[in-house]
């Protein structure tokens, strides 16, 4: 019995070297000339610059393996617009040309351990942890409690403005040395 694979490859066919003005209707008409399509794919750029635009080859795949032989034997090296496109059989990429994905490197963050993705704990466990933080909660309850002898005491603010009723005056000792120090330094002048 024939693999399927075998099957498809005596009616697919490649078309490469598309001149880019050639449009899908119209490279579509041509090969209908040569008989009935089961599948036609004129592939395009996805992203990038040219994206949205051919990138210049098509597969095609005949009900009937004779059609697909007569439509290679005479659409290879025809004028298609202004390139003469190639026709050939197509066949799907062998392993060793596919490109290998590059491996990943495995990131661990301990910030994510017990994310959702990791192994979901079970209700039993759960209700553990739970009653084990309550517990550990009691014990330390006396620290919730505020510190009486910080309330009792003023505020440290009014500790460090002790001198707020004691009224400034002009009259102070080291006021008048500072008058009379300014009349003698040598850059002061007396008026006469």
């Amino acid at each position: 019995m024939e693999n399927k694979t075998d099957i498809l490859d005596d009616r697919k066919l490649w078309i490469g070297s598309l001149d880019p003005r050639v449009t899908e209707y119209q490279l579509l008409k041509l090969v209908q000339i040569y008989g009935k399509i089961e599948k036609f794919d004129l592939i395009f750029h996805r992203t990038g610059p040219l994206a949205g635009q051919p990138r210049g080859y098509a597969f095609v795949t005949y009900m009937k393996s004779e059609d697909a032989l007569k439509a290679k034997e005479s659409l290879n090296g025809k004028l298609v617009g202004q390139r003469k496109i190639a026709v050939t059989w197509a066949h799907s990429a062998d392993e060793d040309y596919l490109p290998v994905p590059k491996p990943k490197p495995e990131i661990s963050i301990p910030a994510l351990a017990l994310s959702k993705d990791s192994k979901k704990t079970d209700r039993v466990s759960q209700i553990q942890a739970i009653e084990a933080k309550l517990k550990l909660m009691e014990q330390k309850k006396d620290e919730l409690k505020i510190n009486d002898s910080l309330s009792t005491k003023t505020p440290v603010i009014q500790q460090f403005q002790f001198n707020k009723e004691k009224p400034c005056g002009t009259t102070s000792k080291n006021f008048k040395s500072r008058i009379n120090d300014r009349h003698k330094k040598p850059y002061s002048k007396r008026k006469p």
